[in-house]
């Protein structure tokens, strides 16, 4: 079930507000490459070498709440990138990665100018945001991305997602198991079974205990 209350929170667990405050910092030495990777993609301009910092089952996870798996379906949307930003500007900011996540995720905020032909130092952080790299442990290759415009969850696939769960017919759920199968046999051949019609004999009908002998018998 989708509880309202989780869909306030973003990648980072926190509110919109709360995690375009968070403090910048400076990337360590072995986030250069991928923050440099990042920016190649979402500038739709890579090259060979951006593909080396993330691993092959690598996912990406769109604004809209879609997933992309593998690192060739990545390689695809190079052009979906460049329909988002033709005009090829990009703002990185390095944020202060949250306490309840591994301090090896890099949390990012990306603004972009939502029209770049007619953009202005004003429209620059018209389009912002919130980029989550987590990154695998034995060799540090980017194994997920997930952005989120204005650092929103996306809450209309997941309503979907959820409303099709509750709607999932699963092949099994019109089998009957032989236990169950039984019982309501029985419980059939039960309701089923004559019932009398009167369950006691009226007054008049009762006879004497032939048990009694003559003498103890009311007499007449």
């Amino acid at each position: 079930m989708l509880h309202l209350s989780n869909t306030k929170y973003n990648a980072v667990g926190l509110l919109p507000e709360h995690s375009m405050a968070l403090p910048e910092r400076e990337p360590a030495a072995d986030e250069l490459p991928i923050i440099k990777a990042l920016h190649e993609i979402w500038t739709a301009e890579p090259t060979e070498s951006t593909w080396e910092v993330f691993a092959e089952e690598v996912t990406y996870t769109r604004p809209d709440g879609s997933i992309v798996t593998g690192i060739q379906a990545v390689r695809d949307l190079v052009s979906f990138f460049d329909q988002r930003n033709p005009s090829k500007q990009l703002q990185q900011r390095i944020l202060l990665t949250p306490a309840m996540l591994s301090q090896s995720t890099l949390v990012l905020d990306h603004a972009m100018p939502a029209m770049p032909d007619e953009s202005t130092s004003d429209a620059v952080t018209a389009l912002q945001s919130l980029v989550v790299v987590r990154r695998r442990a034995s060799d540090g290759l980017v194994t997920s991305i997930s952005e989120e415009e204005g650092h929103k969850k996306a809450i209309a696939p997941l309503a979907a997602r959820a409303a099709a769960a509750q709607n999932f017919n699963s092949p099994t759920d019109k089998m009957v198991s032989p236990c169950t199968s039984k019982l309501n046999l029985a419980k059939k051949k039960h309701f089923n079974k004559a019932k009398p019609t009167t369950l006691f004999a009226s007054q008049s009908a009762v006879r004497p205990h032939s048990g009694l002998s003559s003498e103890l018998r009311p007499s007449q």
